[in-house]
């Protein structure tokens, strides 16, 4: 859950270097983290399972993906097996639902937040997440993605993104492609959809989306009553939802340059605080990928971490084992 668009590769940088988090070690301002491949596929070189290397380094809250239920489920999701694992070894968990949200395109669909909390609450319930505890949903970046494409719009003056320019951003990292997608698609509905020209829109044109969102999503969840509701991202849309209170809790999304981010961290209102990924040398998932997730800064209490089960209700369509992505 990272935003990978570096100012310098957009303003033609030839290198860059992306920081790592905290190292793969024992930090105790640090008691949670997120990950998204099943705890229970890492292995150390040590020997250690997942489970063991977690508590080796005093880590006490997990949190785990909800995604849409289709049978290329993948293993980013958390499944009931890994969830009686965890809490078996005396984790507590929390849940975050994330299906493409890091997209603008899936808060201007406003069919979206409805079926994103119905399937978050098929997922949970298959779980046995128990009543009172919390589901969070991810605002990924999308007010920033938006201002990144404002900012491509004026480099190719409202063309495709040049050859040369493509070649460099995908040499600078790869995973510069999910930008000049979001880019092309901006070209074509900006004006419909913000009415306005692309140069005017701003960042916070997306915010209104965002609220119909978060707005459709808490009459799903409201109307089933068990969960309490929880929002992830920049600055600016964790104040907009507190403020709102179209959640009771925001967790606030490492990338420290996203709209807002820096004064939202200074006021103390945030329930997590997502740190720069940490690389694991020594851990592997699945015997073939170096493990990486992020540590997180969680303020005490509860906010909707849950450590027992309560009825577990087998999800229509839910594969026996999820899909690798390694």
């Amino acid at each position: 859950m990272r935003h990978w668009l570096v100012i310098a590769a957009l303003l033609g940088g030839p290198n860059f270097a992306w920081a790592d988090g905290p190292s793969c070690n024992t930090h105790k301002e640090f008691s949670a983290v997120d990950i998204s491949q099943p705890v229970t596929t890492i292995t150390t070189k040590s020997g250690k399972s997942g489970v063991e290397a977690f508590k080796v380094i005093g880590v006490r809250t997990i949190a785990r993906y909800y995604d849409w239920i289709t049978d290329e489920t993948t293993c980013k999701t958390l499944f009931p097996a890994e969830s009686d694992a965890l809490i078996k070894a005396g984790f507590s968990i929390l849940t975050i639902f994330q299906h493409e949200n890091s997209d603008p395109e899936t808060f201007l669909d406003k069919s979206r937040g409805a079926r994103d909390a119905r399937e978050a609450l098929k997922i949970a319930a298959a779980n046995g997440q128990p009543a009172n505890s919390a589901i969070y949903f991810a605002v990924d970046g999308v007010d920033q993605a938006i201002k990144d494409s404002v900012f491509e719009w004026r480099v190719n003056k409202g063309q495709a993104v040049q050859a040369a320019r493509k070649k460099r951003l995908l040499k600078a990292d790869p995973s510069f492609r999910k930008h000049i997608k979001f880019y092309e698609r901006f070209r074509h509905y900006h004006k419909a959809k913000f009415g306005k020209q692309a140069e005017a829109v701003t960042e916070r044109d997306i915010i209104p989306y965002v609220d119909h969102y978060f707005r459709e999503l808490n009459r799903v969840m409201k109307a089933d009553g068990r969960y309490r509701i929880g929002g992830y991202g920049s600055g600016m849309a964790c104040e907009h939802l507190l403020k709102n209170k179209l959640v009771e809790f925001c967790w606030l999304a490492m990338s420290t340059g996203w709209p807002r981010s820096k004064e939202f961290l200074s006021s103390g209102r945030w329930s997590l605080v997502q740190q720069r990924t940490t690389f694991c040398k020594a851990w592997q998932f699945n015997g073939r990928e170096r493990a990486r997730f992020d540590f997180n800064r969680m303020k005490g209490g509860n906010i909707g971490q849950w450590n027992k089960k309560g009825k577990v209700t087998a999800a229509a369509g839910l594969p026996a084992k999820c899909k690798p992505s390694w």
